[in-house]
Formats: C-alpha cells, sequence, structure tokens
C-alpha cells in the first residue's frame, strides 16, 4: 500500500499556488519591513505590497515555481540528513572530545558517511554508487589506510632532562 501524496489529499493548487504563494510573500515581506523601504509612514504598504507580489509571481509561475520549490527542499532536505549521519557517526567516536588531534579518523568518518549517504540515495544526477563500486572505493581506503600508517613516523619524545651535569675534567 503507498501512501498518499500531500498534493493528492489537499489538491494541486496546495503546492502548484498556495505553498508558492505563501513562500513568495513571506520573503518580500520580510525583505521591504528589513530595508525599511517606506520609512515609517504606513507599514502597512509593505503588506500590500507583499500581497500584490506574491499574486503576481504565482500567477506567472505557480505549477513551475511549486515544482521548483518541491525538488529545491526535497533535496535540501535529504543533503541535511546526509550531514546529521556525519555528525552522529563523529558524536559516535569522539566521547572525550579529542577527535580534533586525529585527523585520519576524523577524514575516515567522513568518507563514510559520504559513502552510504551515495549509497542509500540511489541515483543523484545520474550517478549511482552500485555494491562493487563502494567494495572498491572502501579496500581502496583500508590500503592506503595501512600504507600511512605503516610508513608514516610518529613523533618521537625526547628524552627528559634529569638535571645532572656531566662529570669528568
Amino acid at each position: 500500500m503507498t501512501l498518499p501524496l500531500p498534493q493528492d489529499i489537499l489538491g494541486p493548487n496546495f503546492t502548484n499556488f498556495l505553498l508558492p504563494w505563501i513562500f513568495t510573500f513571506a520573503i518580500v515581506y520580510g525583505l521591504l519591513r528589513k530595508v525599511n523601504i517606506f520609512g515609517e509612514v504606513n507599514p502597512k504598504i509593505s503588506v500590500a505590497l507583499a500581497f500584490v507580489i506574491a499574486f503576481f509571481v504565482t500567477a506567472t509561475g505557480g505549477p513551475q515555481l511549486g515544482a521548483f520549490f518541491v525538488s529545491l527542499f526535497g533535496g535540501a532536505a535529504t543533503f541535511v540528513a546526509g550531514i546529521l549521519v556525519v555528525i552522529l557517526f563523529l558524536a559516535m567516536v569522539d566521547q572525550q572530545g579529542k577527535l580534533k588531534e586525529n585527523s585520519t579518523v576524523l577524514a575516515a568518518l567522513v568518507i563514510l558517511g559520504a559513502i552510504l549517504f551515495l549509497v542509500s540515495q540511489g541515483p543523484v544526477s545520474g550517478f549511482r554508487l552500485d555494491q562493487q563500486t563502494a567494495s572498491l572505493i572502501f579496500w581502496v581506503i583500508v590500503i592506503l589506510a595501512v600504507i600511512y600508517y605503516v610508513s608514516h613516523e610518529g613523533k618521537t619524545k625526547t628524552p627528559a632532562v634529569t638535571g645532572q651535569t656531566p662529570q669528568g675534567g
């Protein structure tokens, strides 16, 4: 059983007219109030102007504007969810707040989050990360991590100075 879409329940004019009209009205009204172009003469002028502009915009491009906003905000919500997953990975690993010191783990978690995002996304702009490509990327990352770990020289600690003076003459 598939769930009905909001436009099926509320009708096509909900996303093709009402939501673009409210969005345009709010943006224009907010900008007019922020700029304060009419001063304190009559603040209701900004309301009337935003009202008229919102009707002009939705009359001109209502369905196209509605489809654009549905696509824009739907895609933005997907990317915000992907960023949230990366943040959750970082919070899960960084219990003592010391992850900033280990950039390798930080980079690995960000890459892992990006790969999971691409795998769960399906086709994104014609790009699809299939299981074979994801496996190849995983093994390349593992190999690079091993090469880095083996070849990276750790910081050597200098012996502590004991304050003794050399003997002899």
